[in-house]
């Protein structure tokens, strides 16, 4: 129960918004669109684009801070 509340909140405070730099090893990607429950970005290293989960994309990307 505590850990389900953690998440929301983690969810809550790195939640993606169109524009955003994110990051996971050597991808780069920048977020298009987000809905309720998924995420959809562009791979800037690759040039394609994706949606996935939202829950997924928190657990793998990490937001790129300037």
């Amino acid at each position: 129960m505590v850990f389900a509340r953690h998440r929301q909140e983690l969810m809550q405070l790195e939640r993606p918004y169109p524009g955003q730099l994110w990051k996971h090893e050597d991808v780069r990607a920048i977020i298009i669109a987000v809905s309720p429950t998924t995420v959809s970005y562009e791979d800037l290293s690759r040039g394609r684009a994706a949606t996935e989960n939202l829950s997924d994309f928190l657990n793998t990307f990490r937001r790129m801070r300037r």
